[in-house]
């Protein structure tokens, strides 16, 4: 199997990272992929770590209402609101909700001094995607949330609270999940909350939980740290804090209570330079995030894996577990780190920066999040099965070869790339903004015979963003036998988009028993390509096979015309179905005789009581 993506439209892509993808998935070559489906807690979305990772990222369109340009600047809203754009608050503007039927397509950011206030409302964002939109709150912002009820349209929220920001959350229901950061010297105060989400603490923060419930607190573990500890039984905890007054705790900078609340889990972040001891624990989830400029390479990790006495084999930070289970491996490579993760049970990657990461013969199974190539970041997934979302953002360029992926959504936005190389997947990327997704797939035959015609089927496409200026071009198909060097061209070049269908007809005629290998190369109208291969072996149809197909003893067919046929059927009952090479049923007749014309060129079963015979429409 080979992959390829040529340099036009993409400068942006480095060819060297295509190459090096290549020869990986050249070296691990097998189209045997194991399929997997695992218990998923569908509750959980611990998408893991963007804010932490980057600063936020302000989107600002002519939609968008600014408050506070004006000072004492307030937006007071009751009843039934709706925009489509950002709510910016800056200065010491105030956003103030109360008996609001709040619905936004778009984020709110809170500013310098500036108020973000709702009570007694319902605040919908309207989102299409994961993580889509979210509330960021820097400097010496406020946000204070009561007695109101939110929803994500449902998917995960991204939340952050940076600077000297404070948030106040009180007597709230979220339909959805919520991933929050809190970090700097922040402050956050929650108190009777449902379904409150994930949250992240790191520097000096400082973070209050009372009577909130389905709550997963991550704790970051900086460089230098030492931390020992063990977490107690999450269904109901009470006076449970975190930080360094803690006998075996140093370093940590951050204060965290957690009272009265249920269904609380955990989740630690052991960073490079730290030395952590979790015993008898059960964490929700490890995320490993991996920063600078190294190269790691894990294997072995499988979620829901009891460790009695084990160290992570990672040589920059000592992550030490006693008698502790971890449901969830996450794993965060960043900067221009490169990731080698193979043979291992996971459930999120999510690769920014300049970052390269390959997985490979692993299982992605969702309860830890999605898969997600960001910024610059290149993300290689090949012999693998997926149970999760993908989502490529900013410039981020993720290939997905030889993967089955049964359950899940798959989102390019941005300038990304993402494509498909003869892979499974339940719905069809959808492609924003200048995103381009191309998809090649050589789906089958296997197995087929020598002097004949064969249908390859497979798909050649190209779906992109509504303002992305290329789209689909052609693609086209060659064979040689396995070890020759030079290609033959199998047919003409293809101008039409094919889904799940026949790309072109192999004539065999002529041609030796043995393995052939069948390369579709797909473009885009700027010459942009991808392309892949997969072998076929072709053996020779016996006299006992080819009167089976072609004997005139039941069914005769005359061809009146390139695509028409007369049909007369001798056979004792008079159905007779006529089938495509997809294994579709294209007609049925119950007379003896009559006149069928082909919808298309192809290959086409008669399929009688007891024999089947081939027709070629041209």
């Amino acid at each position: 199997m080979w992959l390829l993506l040529t340099i036009g439209f993409f400068g942006n892509v480095n060819q060297n990272k295509i190459d090096k993808a290549l020869d990986l998935i050249r070296e691990h070559y097998s189209e045997h992929v194991v399929f997997q489906l695992p218990e998923v807690d569908k509750k959980m979305y611990a998408n893991g770590l963007r804010q932490f990772l980057h600063q936020p990222q302000y989107n600002f369109a002519c939609a968008d209402i600014i408050i506070g340009d004006v000072p004492g600047e307030t937006l007071n809203i009751s009843g039934y609101f709706y925009n489509a754009g950002n709510i910016i608050v800056v200065n010491d503007g105030v956003l103030r909700l109360r008996y609001a039927d709040f619905n936004l397509d778009g984020n709110i950011y809170v500013l310098n001094y500036g108020q973000a206030l709702a009570d007694s409302s319902t605040l919908r964002f309207l989102q299409d995607y994961i993580y889509q939109y979210g509330i960021t709150l820097v400097d010496s912002a406020k946000f204070i949330l009561t007695n109101s009820f939110t929803s994500y349209n449902g998917y995960p929220f991204g939340f952050a609270a940076l600077g000297y920001a404070r948030v106040i959350i009180q007597n709230v229901t979220n339909q959805d999940w919520t991933t929050a950061m809190v970090s700097q010297r922040s402050n956050v105060f929650l108190n009777n909350v449902g379904i409150t989400g994930e949250w992240l603490f790191a520097d000096d923060c400082f973070a209050r939980f009372h009577k909130v419930d389905n709550f997963l607190s991550w704790y970051f573990f900086p460089e230098s740290s030492i931390v020992g500890i063990g977490f107690p039984p999450g269904d109901t905890v009470y006076g449970f804090h975190f930080d360094s007054t803690l006998g075996n705790v140093q370093g940590i900078n951050y204060h965290v209570e957690i009272d009265s609340s249920t269904n609380c889990m955990w989740a630690a972040i052991p960073l490079k330079g730290s030395a952590v001891t979790i015993d008898s624990s059960e964490l929700r989830v490890t995320g490993l995030i991996f920063q600078g400029i190294d190269t790691f390479a894990l294997s072995g990790l499988v979620n829901g894996l009891f460790y009695p006495d084990w160290t992570l084999p990672v040589s920059d930070r000592n992550y030490h577990l006693i008698n502790t289970t971890v449901q969830t491996w996450n794993l965060y490579p960043s900067d221009t780190v490169n990731l080698d993760l193979g043979n291992s049970i996971f459930g999120e990657l999510c690769a920014y920066g300049n970052s390269y990461a390959f997985i490979h013969n692993a299982f992605c199974d969702g309860s830890g999040g999605h898969l997600e190539a960001s910024n610059n970041a290149f993300l290689l997934v090949a012999f693998s099965s997926i149970f999760a979302d993908i989502i490529t953002k900013n410039r981020g360029l993720c290939i997905v070869a030889y993967c089955s992926m049964p359950w899940g959504n798959i989102w390019a936005t941005g300038a990304s790339v993402m494509i498909f190389v003869n892979s499974q997947f339940p719905e069809d990327p959808i492609p924003s903004d200048t995103s381009i997704v191309f998809v090649a797939a050589i789906t089958g035959p296997s197995n087929a015979n020598t002097d004949d015609t064969v249908g390859i089927l497979g798909s050649a496409w190209v779906d992109k963003g509504p303002f992305h200026p290329l789209d689909f071009g052609f693609y086209y198909l060659f064979y040689r036998p396995v070890g020759d060097s030079n290609w033959i061209p199998l047919g003409d070049s293809q101008f039409v988009e094919i889904r799940h269908d026949t790309l072109d007809y192999w004539n065999t005629v002529g041609l030796s028993p043995g393995q052939y290998e069948v390369r579709l190369v797909l473009k885009d109208n700027a010459g942009d390509s991808t392309e892949c291969l997969k072998v076929i072996t072709l053996r020779e149809m016996g006299t006992e096979e080819i009167s089976k197909c072609f004997s005139n003893n039941h069914i005769s067919v005359k061809q009146l015309s390139p695509r028409c046929f007369y049909i007369e059927n001798f056979e004792p009952v008079s159905e007779i179905d006529i089938y495509d090479l997809a294994g579709r049923k294209v007609y049925r007749n119950t007379n003896k005789r009559f006149i069928w014309k082909a919808p298309a060129a192809g290959v086409f079963f008669i399929h009688g009581k007891t024999l089947i015979r081939k027709i070629v429409a041209l």
